[in-house]
């Protein structure tokens, strides 16, 4: 949709710059002119008339043009700064979701933090809204029963994470204050200082206090909830500090350190709490839950190439088994001479995100309560939203890629329930399938991927 916009949009401007400049009877101009006039009768009469209207004509049309022109020309002409606005032009493409944004601003009601609450779960909701904006709305949507929990949940996991990507403090000193990190839960006034780099995180683990304080008012089987996953996850981080993605098996590992025990530790929220069946706190919704995780995970490594490549020193989570495939090394992607090879790496690493694909959408369809529904169903759509606009997609190399908010906007309000869900996740998966290239050795693999979440949502939706 967005090459047919340029293209047409390049010969829009194209045809107003020769219908407003050129002569009447050239032969380029003559029957473009005559062709219009047909179409549109008395256009050029009016246009002439005014010579202010024939350079809004000739503006309009080199505007329009221009923003065609960036959709479709090569990186190495286009600087990055401009080829990032075709996100903003594309626009023009999806009016809708432009009236999504204006409905959303002016007429949704937005959660705000409750209300007669104690001052360190006041201060907790506020650092919240502070640390995650992807989080915090859906968490503030949750009902009560849930809500504070998974604020504290959310809250313990952020400064875990403020600790492991400080670059600051020695490994040594990490390592250590990640192994002990859980012991502090049930230890009033702590604090911990020298970590972080935003005024937030830093804020967060210098206070610490507060959140203690609110974790000890909850329910005993949360609170065991919340111990376990840190003490877990702050094992695993420490774990990784000394230690590369360089397997298949580490990258797993990792993200399940990271992100699969965060999808343990809501299912066992969501069995304390009554709302959901009390199966999802049983091991044996160990693999859908950590495939929640995974698939978020991995998404955001994906698109976070350029990001942590770029660091100092650079964050390699991509593992060396898929890239080493591909380049000498991981910094060779980005280089446009290379940009074939870091396409095929890119869709090697979609691929591999995709088998948890199914697994996702056999646990949505088990929840009943629909705030945790909700809750748990638009990061998934974000992440298939992702995945579908990174395949194939040289931008990832270039710069942070990114859903255009008004299809966010329309992803979030429209996943109100399983089969709304289904929906999203076969249209991406069918652009997806369609964005295959023929030569792509993974082909086969992904297809066989999408043709089960395909079928997974064709049956949910009677198609």
């Amino acid at each position: 949709m967005d090459k047919l916009f340029a293209g047409v949009a390049v010969a829009a401007g194209v045809t107003a710059g020769i219908v407003t400049l050129g002569s009447n009877d050239a032969p380029v101009v003559s029957p473009i002119r005559k062709a219009l006039e047909k179409a549109v009768p008395g256009f050029f009469n009016w246009v002439a008339g005014d010579s202010k209207r024939s350079w809004l004509v000739l503006g309009a049309g080199a505007a329009v043009g221009l923003a065609g022109l960036i959709f479709l020309t090569p990186y190495p002409i286009v600087p990055v700064k401009i080829a990032k606005q075709k996100r903003n032009l594309s626009y023009i493409c999806h009016p809708s979701e432009i009236i999504s944004m204006v409905g959303f601003k002016f007429f949704h009601t937005h959660p705000g933090i409750p209300k007669n609450i104690s001052e360190n779960s006041n201060w907790c909701y506020q650092k919240l809204v502070q640390t995650s904006r992807s989080f915090a709305a859906v968490i503030l949507e949750l009902h009560e029963e849930l809500r504070e929990a998974i604020c504290i949940f959310y809250l313990v996991l952020r400064a875990l994470d403020t600790v492991e990507d400080d670059m600051k403090p020695a490994v040594a000193d990490k390592v250590r204050e990640l192994n002990a990190f859980h012991t502090h839960l049930t230890e009033r006034g702590w604090n911990l200082k020298g970590y972080g780099d935003k005024k937030e995180e830093i804020d967060l683990v210098e206070k610490f206090d507060r959140v203690i304080d609110v974790f000890l008012s909850l329910k005993p089987g949360y609170q065991a909830v919340i111990a376990d996953i840190c003490k877990r996850m702050g094992a695993g981080m420490a774990e990784f500090l000394n230690k590369k993605v360089v397997s298949i098996e580490d990258y797993e590992l990792y993200c399940h350190y990271v992100a699969g025990l965060v999808g343990y530790g809501l299912s066992g929220l969501f069995g304390e709490s009554g709302l959901e069946d009390p199966r999802f706190k049983d091991p044996s919704m160990h693999k859908l839950s950590n495939s929640m995780g995974l698939y978020l995970q991995k998404t955001n490594i994906i698109r976070d190439y350029l990001e942590d490549i770029s660091e100092k020193p650079p964050r390699i989570f991509y593992p060396r088994d898929i890239w080493c495939l591909y380049a000498k090394d991981i910094a060779d992607l980005k280089e446009w001479k290379n940009r074939d090879a870091a396409v095929a790496c890119l869709n090697h690493m979609i691929t591999d995100a995709m088998k948890h694909a199914v697994d996702c959408l056999d646990y949505l369809k088990m929840l009943k309560d629909p705030t945790v529904f909700k809750f748990c169903a638009i990061p998934q759509v974000m992440a298939i939203a992702t995945l579908e606009l990174c395949y194939n997609n040289h931008d990832v190399f270039r710069y942070e890629v990114k859903i255009r908010k008004g299809q966010a906007l329309q992803l979030i309000l429209g996943s109100k329930d399983y089969k709304s869900v289904c929906k999203y996740f076969l249209d991406f998966a069918r652009r997806l399938e369609k964005k295959i290239p023929a030569h792509d050795k993974n082909g086969s693999s992904l297809r066989g991927m999408i043709t089960q979440v395909k079928a997974r949502c064709i049956s949910e939706l009677g198609q």
